[in-house]
């Protein structure tokens, strides 16, 4: 499902280029400081789109990574948290156990 649903937007944004370029095909003047040249009013747009939906996909991962990162190390610290609380309550359950015993003790002794 998820790949259909990438492949249609693809699809669509491969749609939408076309008709930026059929629609813009007026000359422009490119100037990126060192190169300089002329190309379509419609490439320039697709190409516009293209580098900012890049440059948003490449921040989006970043903030997911930092998220995720986060996100294990909680995991960690849940886990070790959770092994501390069983070995109380063990701890805790033995020494039950053992002042249960020690007052039976007591009790047979009278």
């Amino acid at each position: 499902m998820r790949k259909l649903f990438i492949f249609l937007i693809i699809i669509m944004l491969l749609m939408l280029g076309a008709v930026l370029g059929v629609l813009n095909p007026n000359p422009v003047d490119l100037n990126l400081f060192v190169l300089k040249t002329t190309i379509p009013l419609g490439l320039v747009l697709a190409l516009t789109l293209v580098v900012g939906a890049l440059l948003g996909a490449s921040v989006l991962s970043l903030k997911m990574g930092g998220v995720k990162w986060k996100l294990r190390k909680q995991v960690r610290l849940n886990k070790k948290q959770t092994n501390q609380l069983l070995d109380l309550k063990k701890e805790l359950s033995s020494e039950r156990l053992m002042l249960k015993n020690d007052s039976n003790q007591l009790i047979s002794k009278e």
